[in-house]
């Protein structure tokens, strides 16, 4: 079911025709039998499928190593066509190269001109088919030239830089594609298939369409950007200290968004004490930078502390009298919870690392519909995503200082 023929005029594309164009083409073919295929020399039908797609057809099978497609194949092998031509790509469908292997066939070969010397192998996988058989497809592919992008209905393998693999999933007018998320990327062997399966895992990243305009666009691309802008999120709440009673406003939480170049990568909580324990440059950059900004809107700074009868020191805030605020009590947390501080620093891969231990995995960047993020702690545990777009800035004054403070944990801290 070929989506190209050729005549004497060149490749007869059947995604580029409307329903008059497609009547008048299949008019001319029966009377001048003009159209013929690159694979053998059966004759060419012009037909339509149930979902709509148009696409030529062998006259008489036989002696023709062309493989039958399914119509869910050929429709999504049309989509990739269309979306490709609408970025100012060329797209050629049922692409032949030879090799020492003999003829492979590329669902659709995408290329930015003619005259490109390089493109991407764009592969439709409907039915199931073995890690190792994509491997050396992929890695064939790349003998003559090409990346590859895969679609499957059962994607596996689920993270590899060399084999890029998306799933591909029907809908009512097309196809979604999903990516592995946070869940599948650090636990997919340990979960069982049908956990695998369940689209719950896994990151939707809009239509194929959209999704293949996002390819050649430079927007599906493997690991951390080299170099991002990570939004830091300073929490705390309304309190008194408990030496000169002035009100003031703890800062005892972070959060570090990676940013919309690393959109599937999780955001990062760091309680105020454990920024203290992180070493390296990020975390002396934004301690910097908090004890910039916190004591004209907190009331306190940041500094090592040592608590009585210890010889161990930990991060705190500190007020202004120089009272300091023990990591073993925190204010009730409560709708007077709210965003201390909010700013960008720029940094890197390497830089990030002591707070997070990056694995590596495929990101979409869409910024018109980012995805929702996870939450990790500093040492990879999953916890409760803190609801930031509740927590509104206003002043203590306004809201009046809690009456007192205690320990809470997890549990106590508000999520969706």
């Amino acid at each position: 079911m070929p989506l190209r023929c050729i005549s004497s005029e060149g490749d007869e594309l059947s995604f580029e025709h409307d329903a008059d164009s497609w009547a008048a083409l299949r008019e001319r073919n029966a009377r001048e039998r003009h159209l013929s295929f690159t694979c053998c020399n059966a004759g060419v039908i012009l037909k339509t499928s149930s979902l709509g797609t148009r696409y030529f057809a062998h006259q008489v099978r036989g002696g023709c190593d062309t493989a039958p497609e399914t119509q869910e194949h050929l429709r999504a092998k049309t989509i990739i066509c269309k979306a490709l031509k609408d970025a100012g790509w060329i797209a050629t469908p049922e692409h032949r190269m030879i090799d020492a292997a003999g003829v492979c066939i590329a669902d659709v070969l995408g290329k930015r001109s003619a005259e490109a010397s390089k493109g991407i192998a764009f592969e439709v996988q409907w039915s199931p088919q073995l890690a190792e058989i994509t491997n050396a497809r992929t890695v064939r592919y790349n003998g003559h030239g090409l990346r590859s992008l895969w679609f499957m209905k059962r994607p596996m393998p689920l993270n590899s830089r060399d084999v890029p693999v998306t799933r591909l999933v029907p809908t009512d007018d097309g196809f979604d594609i999903y990516i592995p998320s946070e869940v599948l990327v650090r636990g997919a062997e340990y979960m069982s298939s049908r956990e695998v399966a369940d689209l719950a895992s896994w990151r939707r990243c809009g239509t194929l369409a959209e999704f293949v305009r996002g390819a050649v666009e430079g927007r599906f691309r493997f690991g951390l950007a080299s170099e991002f802008d990570v939004r830091l999120t300073v929490g705390g709440v309304a309190n008194w200290c408990y030496s000169c009673g002035a009100e003031v406003q703890p800062a005892t939480w972070i959060v570090l968004d990676l940013g919309h170049l690393n959109p599937d990568f999780p955001n990062i909580l760091v309680e105020i004490h454990e920024l203290g324990e992180v070493e390296g440059s990020l975390a002396e950059r934004i301690l910097e930078s908090i004890n910039a900004r916190l004591p004209s809107v907190g009331g306190y700074r940041l500094g090592q502390r040592k608590p009585k009868e210890s010889t161990a020191t930990y991060l705190a805030n500190i007020c202004g009298c120089g009272a300091f605020l023990s990591r073993s009590y925190l204010p009730y947390p409560s709708d007077k919870d709210r965003v201390l501080l909010e700013f960008d620093l720029k940094t890197n891969a390497e830089e990030v690392a002591p707070f997070y231990e990056v694995r590596d995995r495929w990101c979409f960047i869409d910024r018109a519909n980012p995805p929702s993020k996870p939450m990790l702690g500093v040492h990879g545990f999953g916890i409760p995503r803190i609801t930031l777009t509740r927590l509104q800035a206003s002043s203590s004054s306004a809201d009046g200082p809690l009456g007192k403070v205690r320990h809470v944990g997890y549990a106590d801290i508000e999520t969706d």
